[in-house]
């Protein structure tokens, strides 16, 4: 194994000078907002709070570099059993209506998080990572991933996360897992056909599931629909040919209900213009008039802040951050960390593109965050640590281990073939890595 080296040109560098960007111009933006009606201003307090969550998910992301991925690896079902163990709990309480004594908290009828010690826990965040640290240890030698019955397996072995997500409820969280779950088969090796045929399943299922959502979850759905004047115009005019998309009167209601927050995130960033109000400024810092701008809809606020500019930032952030993820996978041979590296880049991009799709009114609102910005304590421990897995990959490829045979001058082969084992031992013909820009 080659020591790991550090310069400026490692993709590590990239990510985390994207995180380290994100995560300024969330705690800024978390500075400036009322979270609470009736609380006053509690913004700087929660500033505060998300600072000392950055700080205590670097020390945390510096233990899982110290340790690294490979001996994490090494106990990936363990975490993932141990992962899934920690969502039954929520589901149990869920089905009985008991917070265990104040364990469970639950929230809008929803059982997401575990009360600890000055700390709201949220499990399903937390088996996002050990959903990819399984799925990448079982597909790193699985030669029969190739066949149909390589691609079912997985397939049906996710399905237990994702129900248990489902029934919290947690929509967005639970389909998030779906590209994760595509993007690492596909590099396993997965044929493309027999991933059409899932896709396939799941678009003939859509109706049959539709019906079984919650009510709340279809009313999100349809709620990017009525953004058409010219729907809600149809809906009103005859009710009956749309019976299973939406009412008459939440058609007329929309703007002041199911269609609020889609409404006023839009107006947030489009009265942004290109430069912003400045930080700190603007109608919707001012007022309490956008619900949940601290957190889901923090990309709304940075928009009202800083404008295009802003918003080019924190896009900019995110490819970087796929960029450099997509290098560090194409670079490393070592199957597991390349299906490791692969897992963690879709599942932070994929987020990424969930919430700010949401904001701008592309997607429904799912209640998912934007990673490092929004205000939360287990999304971003989550997403940091995904991020130190990403770079700990970067730091420890396997040495020459590689595709093609490298090619050697004659004076290189010579003095490799002429070497010692101590010399060898001793790094003394260590070929150097090559560095981010010159991969």
């Amino acid at each position: 194994m080659r020591r790991a080296t550090y310069d400026l040109t490692n993709p590590g560098w990239a990510i985390g000078s994207a995180i380290a960007i994100l995560t300024l111009v969330g705690i800024a933006s978390i500075y400036v907002t009322d979270t609470h009606y009736a609380s006053g201003h509690d913004g700087p307090a929660n500033a505060a709070k998300q600072a000392v969550r950055v700080l205590l998910g670097v020390f945390l992301a510096a233990v899982v570099l110290r340790i690294g991925y490979q001996h994490i690896g090494r106990f990936s079902y363990t975490i993932f059993l141990l992962s899934l163990a920690a969502l039954v709990p929520l589901i149990v309480a869920k089905v009985i209506h008991s917070s265990f004594g104040g364990l469970t908290t639950p929230r809008n009828g929803a059982y997401r998080w575990i009360q600890l010690p000055g700390f709201l826990l949220q499990p399903s965040e937390f088996m996002k990572i050990a959903y990819v640290l399984a799925l990448a240890w079982y597909l790193r030698f699985r030669k029969n991933v190739g066949g149909f019955g390589g691609v079912l397996l997985p397939v049906i072995v996710s399905a237990a996360p994702i129900a248990l997500i489902l029934l919290e409820p947690d929509l967005g969280t639970a389909m998030l897992l779906v590209p994760v779950l595509f993007a690492m088969l596909f590099v396993a090796g997965a044929k493309k056909r027999y991933l059409a045929m899932f896709v396939l399943a799941g678009l003939t299922a859509a109706p049959f599931a539709w019906g079984r959502i919650e009510s709340y979850q279809r009313l999100r759905v349809t709620a990017v629909l009525l953004q058409s004047d010219g729907l809600r115009r149809s809906v009103i005019e005859n009710p009956q040919a749309y019976t299973l998309l939406a009412t008459k009167r939440q058609a007329l209601e929309w703007s002041a209900s199911a269609g609020y927050q889609l409404v006023h995130s839009k107006n947030a960033i489009g009265s942004g213009g290109i430069w912003g109000n400045g930080w700190g400024q603007g109608v919707y810092v001012e007022n309490t008039l956008l619900p949940d701008r601290h957190n889901d809809f923090i990309f709304a606020i940075v928009a009202h802040q800083w404008g295009l500019i802003g918003c080019a930032l924190v896009f900019g952030c995110f490819a970087a951050i796929a960029v450099a993820g997509a290098r560090i996978a194409s670079v490393t041979t070592e199957p597991f960390a390349r299906l490791l590296a692969v897992g963690l880049v879709t599942l932070i991009t994929s987020q990424a593109v969930v919430n700010m799709g949401m904001t701008m009114g592309l997607l429904p609102v799912t209640g998912m965050t934007l990673p490092f910005v929004s205000y939360g304590g287990s999304s971003l421990l989550c997403n940091l640590t995904a991020v130190a897995l990403l770079i700990s990959v970067s730091q420890h490829r396997p040495f020459l281990l590689t595709t093609r045979p490298p090619a050697f001058t004659r004076e290189q082969t010579e003095r490799v073939g002429s070497a010692t084992y101590a010399e060898v031992q001793s790094a003394k013909f260590e070929v150097r890595r090559p560095g981010f820009f010159e991969l």
